[in-house]
């Protein structure tokens, strides 16, 4: 059995009963950087178990996050009956696999953005956690964000007057070449890493799907969409568009246009712990909102927490995951046959 000495792994499970023990699924940098310190600060949250099919190196990664026990192939971490849920951050070609196969093992499931390489997996992954019982959610942590929800609010209280506009930008440029990112039979791309966010937070703020969408993308040598230009068309007089790319310097933000007033926020999606703000413009006003610095990782952790142990409702359906993957599905249609226009729903 491929598992450090010190492990375990079997026999019955060791957990107090407000506990949540997590086990990871691969040594990607966003779990190392963002969601396993967000999970260690999190009450009642613990990382007990780290997974990579080379042992050495999730021996490696347990030692530097300091994590108890380290596997060397992933089906052992999820026969370790002390796991209850797993964080998937592996490449999004591996989402749906190893997503069903934590469920089946009867564990509740974290996985990361993008939640499928399609909709037809995102709804097969859904199924698995209805089948089985247990909380699958998507880790798009910006939705945690206290300035989406304001956002939210003021959308909806017609602050904004009658919606018009949505623009959304996101971009940076890998430093490594081989960057999974990259990596076409991974799925990677900028409309999977980046353009996810964009179309979720459209639909999201609009509050309804799309009729029709129309991309457009350039590809150059790499076999991924480096770069992606997008329109969403939500009828009543709604549009949004989003571009996003791999070739370009790092920036993010969205604003959103009214009959009324104007709402901008920079570094979107990802704002680090800092404070932040956003504006609001109305007619001669100029309105900045401040809010106080946060983790939306740790907010997300919490939350999954709550749906899990306190059976609490989820702020997101699974639906909202689908559709967003059935947007994405055409947009890559759009892609594929040169900008044509496509009916979504």
């Amino acid at each position: 059995m491929d598992i450090l000495p010190f492990s375990s792994g079997t026999g019955t499970a060791l957990f107090r009963k407000d506990d949540l023990n997590w086990g990871i699924l691969g040594t990607a940098r966003v779990a190392a950087k963002s969601v396993i310190p967000a999970i260690k600060t999190t009450r009642h949250n613990f990382v007990s178990a780290v997974a990579s099919r080379d042992l050495t190196r999730a021996a490696e990664f347990a030692r530097v996050n300091e994590i108890p026990r380290a596997y060397g192939s992933y089906e052992e971490l999820l026969n370790d009956v002390n796991i209850q849920a797993v964080y998937i951050p592996l490449p999004n070609s591996e989402h749906y696999q190893w997503a069903t196969r934590a469920m089946e093992a009867g564990k509740h499931v974290l996985v990361e953005k993008p939640f499928a390489l399609n909709a037809d997996e995102a709804q097969m992954m859904v199924s698995a956690a209805l089948e089985k019982s247990v909380v699958l959610m998507e880790n798009l942590a910006y939705r945690c964000d206290s300035r989406f929800e304001r956002a939210q609010e003021l959308i909806r209280q017609g602050d904004l007057g009658k919606l018009r506009f949505i623009s959304s930008s996101f971009s940076f440029t890998p430093n490594n070449p081989d960057d999974i990112r990259l990596s076409p039979e991974l799925g990677g791309g900028a409309l999977y890493d980046l353009g996810c966010y964009c179309v979720d937070i459209s639909r999201l703020l609009v509050g309804r799907e799309p009729r029709q969408v129309q991309a457009l993308a350039y590809q150059g040598s790499s076999g991924v969409d480096l770069q992606v230009s997008a329109s969403l068309d939500f009828g009543d007089q709604v549009y949004a568009q989003f571009t996003v790319g791999f070739n370009a310097a790092r920036q993010q933000y969205t604003r959103v246009v009214g009959t009324e007033g104007m709402l901008e926020i920079e570094q979107v999606f990802n704002p680090g712990k800092d404070n932040t703000s956003m504006m609001l413009m109305r007619k001669d006003e100029v309105r900045k909102v401040n809010f106080r610095g946060g983790d939306n990782y740790k907010r997300a952790v919490g939350h999954f927490y709550d749906v899990v142990m306190a059976k609490e409702l989820p702020r997101f359906p699974l639906a909202e995951s689908v559709k967003n993957m059935v947007v994405i599905d055409a947009l890559f249609q759009s892609i594929a046959d040169s900008g044509k226009v496509i009916t979504v729903f």
